[in-house]
């Protein structure tokens, strides 16, 4: 065992301490002192277990207290008490230090390399409330180093400014210290929440179009900042902040994708977090996608695939009904699913849950067309058409001029129903079969007009009963009294209508 003994500060980095203890006890660099040990200087630096738990026995510390301060160099990423990080968020290489904390370390041989350092995103000294340091020399991984780099200790304390730290600091530092809790963040890794909030809050600040590349350390740092105050609060105030970021997208195009409506966070989460996973921050941007664009099945979006369509645009449903845009745009105007007079462009980036327009879409792929009708309710021709014209029997996708009856199509749904009214009839008793009339013989003698007739029986004017037998058109048989009644209601009620036209013509004359 080394003497003095010189315990490890599990605020450092285990390099760190190696370059203390060799400094003290060799007057050189932590290599001689490695090497002494019979450890590997590459090995060591890159954090192999083996060789720190080597130098940990050596020195007289504890192996897991000197591994929780290594961060373990691989091929393509690096590893931190069991968690994955990229190379640019968190590597042992010293890339930026807190003069102020060395000064209070006291002596060169007593400087420390703090882990909290390592962080990337972590521009500011929460101690200090200073700007960290930055180190333009790469390669460097001995703080003294890192020091004479920048000009000297005290010139890198005059080129520090006051920056406040915030709460992302003060969680990662209590995170380096101890990981418990039951809140979401204690179940994502350091780098997922650094990484979630950043992106957050750099769109937030800056809008779609910002290129975060280009944002300076300081901006970076306040967009963290930013973003975490959001992420912290748990999945739904994500959720609520995505919102506010689509609503101030400038994207008015109908192609309008997820890229112009989220910018970098949506490109982050698509094609740069490949290595690293994201955490649940790619499950809310996607739930977040699909509850205001429409995908079909089977699309993939953010590397899954899409199982269940939920919402409908004009076009979606143009394709799926297999009817020009423009018409299905005017459809839905009718049906009071876009505004009057809305353009192609507005109506074009409208979408409604699959719930509201999944009736009118299985409605058309079951649908009879007109032609069949009759044979299906068993009337006449001219019934079925004065069915339509009446309202009694809607279609699924009105003709476009009035009087048209090319593609009309009707849902089975409806004739059902209709069907079921016819049902829901009275049986005729055979001793009132002289009291009724067929709705043909009811428009030729008494009533005229078919589709009047039907809209009467319907409504409750007129007594309707039904023939004996299977629930068809054909067998309605309408009251003879009821028909004299109605004949002179609707003659006193056209009177009036009349003679009120008249007054008010008179009137208007005076």
């Amino acid at each position: 065992m080394l003497s003095p003994f010189v315990p490890y500060d599990p605020i450092e980095t285990v390099q760190s301490y190696a370059g203390r203890l060799s400094l003290l006890h060799t007057g050189q660099r932590a290599a001689r002192l490695l090497e002494d040990c019979g450890v590997k200087l590459q090995r060591f630096a890159s954090g192999h277990s083996e060789d720190v738990s080597r130098f940990a026995e050596a020195v007289g510390e504890d192996s897991a207290r000197l591994l929780a301060g290594t961060i373990r160099s691989l091929s393509r990423y690096n590893q931190f008490r069991g968690e994955d990080f990229s190379r640019q968020v968190l590597t042992p290489r010293i890339r930026q230090f807190c003069p102020h904390c060395l000064r209070e370390d006291g002596a060169p041989v007593e400087w420390r390399h703090r882990l909290e350092w390592c962080f990337w995103p972590v521009t500011v000294c929460p101690v200090h409330r200073s700007a960290l340091v930055e180190v333009d020399v790469e390669g460097i991984d001995d703080i003294r180093d890192a020091v004479e780099a920048a000009g000297g200790l005290e010139a890198a304390e005059a080129a520090t400014p006051h920056a406040e730290g915030g709460r992302c600091l003060a969680w990662l530092s209590d995170r380096l210290v101890v990981k418990d809790g039951t809140d979401w963040l204690a179940d994502q890794t350091i780098e997922q929440i650094l990484n979630a909030s950043e992106m957050l809050g750099t769109v937030l600040e800056h809008g779609q179009d910002v290129r975060p590349a280009r944002l300076s350390r300081r901006e970076r740092g306040a967009a963290l900042e930013a973003g975490f105050r959001i992420y912290e609060q748990g999945a739904e105030a994500v959720y609520a902040a995505l919102g506010d970021i689509r609503g101030r997208a400038a994207a008015t195009a109908v192609h309008a994708g997820p890229l112009a409506m989220y910018g970098p966070l949506y490109d982050w989460l698509d094609r740069r977090s490949q290595l690293i996973a994201p955490g649940p921050i790619r499950t809310i941007l996607r739930e977040h996608i699909l509850d205001h664009d429409a995908y079909m099945r089977g699309e993939k979006l953010l590397g899954e695939v899409v199982t269940e369509r939920r919402l409908h645009s004009v076009k979606s449903l143009a394709l799926t009904l297999k009817v020009d845009r423009r018409r299905m745009s005017r459809l839905l105007q009718k049906l009071g699913l876009v505004p009057e007079g809305a353009s192609d462009a507005e109506s074009g980036r409208l979408v409604w849950p699959v719930q509201e327009v999944e009736q009118l879409v299985t409605d058309y792929e079951a649908a009879i067309p007109l032609a069949e009708v009759p044979e299906y309710i068993g009337g006449t021709q001219n019934q079925t058409l004065a069915l339509y014209r009446s309202g009694i029997l809607p279609a699924v996708i009105p003709a476009d001029a009035p009087g048209a009856v090319r593609g009309v199509i009707f849902a089975r749904r409806v004739l059902d129903e209709l069907l079921a009214r016819i049902e829901a009839m009275p049986l005729l008793e055979d001793d009132g079969r002289a009291a009724v009339l067929s709705v043909g013989d009811a428009c030729q003698r008494h009533w005229g007009k078919t589709d009047d007739l039907f809209r009467n029986v319907f409504s409750g004017e007129v007594t309707a009963v039904r023939m004996a037998g299977e629930p068809r058109l054909h067998a309605i048989r309408v009251m003879v009294a009821d028909l004299a009644s109605a004949r002179t209601k609707k003659a006193v009620t056209s009177q009036r209508r009349s003679g009120s036209l008249s007054k008010g013509t008179a009137g208007q004359g005076c």
